[in-house]
């Protein structure tokens, strides 16, 4: 039988829920309250229809797939679009599990501008120590200024364990590369909010040859890889990246960020 003023009370739960999956918890809630009830265990009898309450009010409040969302494919194929398009990007660079022996990049945080210029710093570790580098990259040249250094240096990115960090945004070897060349069977993963913006989260495999920037200590196994996209704007907003970078043997993993797509940005070689 169903509660008084029942479609009227759910409505106004759904109102205040922040997500679809909210909005469900906030249904089943109404129709099985005495699953909510804290400390208090609720009935074993409880657990088949609460379930079953659960599909429906999912398909109620938006969840369990759309038919209107594009294929992860055709997502990805979208979102690379749109990078391609940005004439400059934000990035902010963080990691975990990145401890070897030599000199390791951890973070780092900047703007890169199309065709092949980056202006940032990076914060690098070695013998356990993090320091902080200022660096600027223009085409294949590569400045920094090095710890207890007041003025660029010219040097090369291998220094500071990665490759040129000015192609992120190349067409071919940078982020774009691994939308489109993830696995066939990149798929949908669930939602997932960053700061405010609800993103679709799709996850698959790059060939450990193909990731731009990063060390690789076994270019030959396949990395992880998790891309986070507005599927308003297409933006690419967060990129996930697990594999040896720096030790065959152990699974590191970087996360850049992507944001302020378009902003005007000058990059100038050091004089």
């Amino acid at each position: 039988m169903s509660r008084p003023g029942g479609r009227r009370a759910f409505q106004q739960a759904a109102l205040g829920a922040v997500d679809t999956y909210r909005c469900a918890a906030a249904c089943v809630l109404y129709r099985y309250p005495a699953v909510g009830c804290g400390s208090v265990a609720a009935p074993r009898w409880l657990a088949v229809p609460a379930a079953a309450a659960l599909a429906v009010c999912l398909s109620a409040c938006g969840g369990g797939g759309s038919s209107s969302r594009p294929s992860a494919a055709v997502l990805l194929g979208e979102a690379r679009a749109t990078l391609d398009k940005a004439t400059a990007v934000h990035f902010t660079l963080t990691s975990s599990g990145v401890s070897g022996s030599g000199i390791d990049l951890v973070g780092g945080s900047g703007d890169i501008v199309r065709p092949a210029s980056l202006r940032g710093t990076f914060s690098v570790s070695t013998a356990g120590v993090q320091v902080s580098v200022e660096v600027i990259s223009v085409g294949e040249r590569f400045w920094a200024v090095l710890p207890f250094a007041s003025k660029y240096t010219a040097v090369k990115p291998s220094q500071f364990g990665l490759t040129n960090p000015a192609t992120l945004l190349s067409p071919t070897t940078g982020v774009a590369g691994l939308l489109t060349g993830m696995s066939p069977h990149a798929h949908y993963e669930p939602s997932t909010r960053l700061q405010g913006e609800l993103l679709d989260v799709v996850a698959g495999t790059v060939p450990g040859s193909r990731v731009p920037v990063l060390p690789d200590a076994d270019p030959g196994k396949p990395v992880a890889l998790t891309v986070s996209i507005d599927p308003s704007t297409h933006q690419v907003r967060r990129v996930v990246l697990r594999g040896p970078f720096i030790s065959a043997s152990a699974t590191a993993a970087y996360t850049v960020t992507l944001t302020a797509y378009g902003e005007h940005v000058t990059v100038i070689p050091p004089s």
